[in-house]
């Protein structure tokens, strides 16, 4: 299959195992009714799923399943009904066509009396499924383009960043039967991220959730997926929320494997015989823990894993917790020019005079390449600078006149069709040559702290360069009324073993080899203890210290002394374990 079809339509084949363990979690769910039993998958590709749920039914059942599925792809829909035509006693039905656009006309529209499955003509009906198995295609936003995201969004009451896979959850929720069993293998992102909060939203209420899967970076699929399971049963009653098992599984690495680990055949294995702790299989060592999905407080927070001995240690936290970092200013992205290589460079003086940018247009740019913590200083520092064709006005930034800039001007004239490509920056009304999320400028003189969006473990430090954040990190100033010493409190808390518990156990937003996303919904929620505190104060003396980079040889165990005493101001005790 060529890497362009995988990329634009998402394509990541089931593998044969993946399918298996699926299957049968999917038929757990299943509670047989005399009849034919319809059995969907409305991306069925080569068939892998239905021909898996059939394998792992009973004799009784098989005689009477009728296995549909719905595929684009001409030439899979063909290894589709190759492969099913053989399966003894089921009836195969598989179709080419786009199961979301079926989906979308046969909708009643918002408001009408009619149901979905009497308001298409009769050839184009779609019968209710008893059982749905799938795995949908994953497209975001970006490949996606934003006139198809707002047909899906508009089509299927999404919000915010659509992924293709969110429209495939609301069209397969309503071609599900009341009490019909709902097997959905997916990308974990919609469980961690804000715009999953829609989809986590109809799950809840519409489905009674049975067994929760995040897979994450198992390295099952060869393709860079953190793939998900959840089954339900579908719920045409108000859903009360019940006891769903939450299995969660990711790889161990750098000696995070603290007891001796039991081996296995495959993860999917250990998993199904009830393992939990270290597992040692021939992709890796992996971590099982097992508990129950917890009880969000709001449809914008992730889901998560909860025990008690969690629950637990959260009470705990919370029971000490002053604020948090939201608390104290805005957590922002930062700026995102949409045409990196035409604003960011780190040879600008290389450039010929007459297209050289005029100096005060070339800011100097933070990245996550500024392998900093604590403090930005001259090996840490970057040496890109952006062209920042904004600046200040009476009340907020505006764009600058490029009149007045000839030698910019020159420069960005040789770039003009590239950044004219940029069709959603002149049809919001911006200027070509503008770049598509800029900043405050008068937010850059004063301190903040910065850190990566994507790290294995915190990399917070603090600025007081009046450099602009590139998009790769996000940043903290801190609003009126707050002291500096506040910022140092929250490089000591955000560069703790403490708040990767605290991640770990709230949010656990982690992609392959054990790198966390350190975003705004998660960073804001970062407990701080009481600053007037004798511990807290001592906190901030040390940190003072590791920012003025005074330190010397000394740094490592004042590290190690503030790491300690960050627990210590949570009134919990340090968990060697780190």
């Amino acid at each position: 299959m060529l890497a362009e079809r995988i990329k634009s339509n998402g394509v990541h084949y089931t593998p044969p195992q993946l399918a298996e363990f699926l299957a049968a979690a999917t038929l757990r769910a299943f509670e047989d009714r005399a009849g034919p039993i319809r059995v969907l998958d409305p991306a069925c590709g080569d068939g892998e799923l239905l021909a898996a749920l059939y394998c792992a039914a009973p004799d009784s059942v098989r005689s009477r399943l009728l296995l549909t599925g719905y595929e684009t792809d001409p030439a899979a829909v063909q290894r589709a009904q190759r492969r099913l035509t053989t399966l003894d006693g089921a009836t195969i039905d598989v179709r080419e066509g786009d199961f979301l656009e079926l989906v979308a006309a046969t909708r009643t529209p918002p408001g009408s009396s009619g149901e979905l499955f009497e308001s298409a003509p009769p050839s184009e009906r779609l019968d209710q499924a008893d059982i749905v198995i799938a795995n949908p295609p994953y497209v975001r936003t970006q490949v996606l383009g934003a006139e198809r995201a707002q047909e899906l969004a508009l089509a299927f009451g999404l919000t915010g960043r659509v992924d293709l896979y969110h429209a495939f959850i609301v069209a397969v929720s309503h071609v599900l039967r009341p009490d019909g069993a709902l097997g959905l293998l997916t990308s974990n992102r919609f469980m961690v991220v804000q715009s999953g909060a829609t989809t986590r939203s109809l799950l809840r209420r519409t489905f009674a959730l049975r067994e929760l899967y995040d897979l994450g970076d198992t390295k099952l699929f060869s393709a860079a997926v953190l793939p998900a399971i959840l089954i339900g049963v579908r719920s045409d009653a108000l859903v009360e929320e019940g006891e769903c098992e939450f299995v969660r599984v990711y790889e161990q690495r750098n000696g995070s494997v603290t007891a001796p680990a039991e081996s296995h055949d495959s993860v999917l294995r250990a998993v199904q015989k009830g393992a939990s702790g270290s597992v040692r299989t021939p992709l890796g060592t992996f971590g099982i823990e097992r508990g129950r999905l917890g009880q969000a407080a709001t449809n914008e927070a992730p889901w998560a894993l909860a025990s008690d001995d969690g629950d637990k240690w959260l009470r705990e936290v919370y029971s000490r917790r002053c604020r948090v970092f939201g608390d104290l200013g805005n957590i922002r992205v930062g700026i995102k020019t949409t045409a990196d290589s035409v604003f960011i460079r780190d040879d600008w003086e290389s450039l010929p005079k007459e297209i050289r940018p005029e100096g005060e247009l070339l800011r100097p740019l933070i990245t996550h390449h500024a392998r900093a913590r604590w403090a930005v200083n001259g090996t840490s520092a970057s040496t890109r600078r952006v062209l920042y064709p904004h600046c200040q006005g009476d009340d907020r930034k505006r764009v600058i006149d490029l009149n007045a800039y000839p030698r910019a001007k020159a420069y960005l004239e040789v770039h003009r069709a590239k950044l004219e490509s940029r069709h959603y920056v002149t049809e919001a009304g911006r200027q070509w040559y503008e770049i598509w999320v800029p900043q405050q400028p008068l937010d850059w003189p004063h301190p903040k702290v910065v850190f990566p969006d994507i790290a294995e473990h915190p990399r917070f430090f603090l600025d007081t360069t009046g450099a602009i954040v590139n998009g790769d990190c996000y940043w903290l100033k801190l609003q009126t009324g707050f002291e500096t010493d506040w910022l140092l409190l929250v490089l000591a808390v955000a560069n703790s073993s403490f708040v990767t518990r605290y991640y770990d156990t709230r949010f656990h937003n982690k992609l392959y080899a054990g790198r966390r996303r350190f975003m705004t919904q998660y960073v804001r929620e970062f407990p701080l203890p009481d600053i007037g505190g004798a511990i807290a104060q001592q906190i901030i003396g040390l940190v003072r210290r590791l920012v003025a980079d005074s330190a010397g040889n000394e740094r490592v165990d004042i590290e190690r002394e503030v790491d300690g005493m960050v627990w210590e101001s949570f009134g919990i005790a340090e968990e060697s374990s780190r």
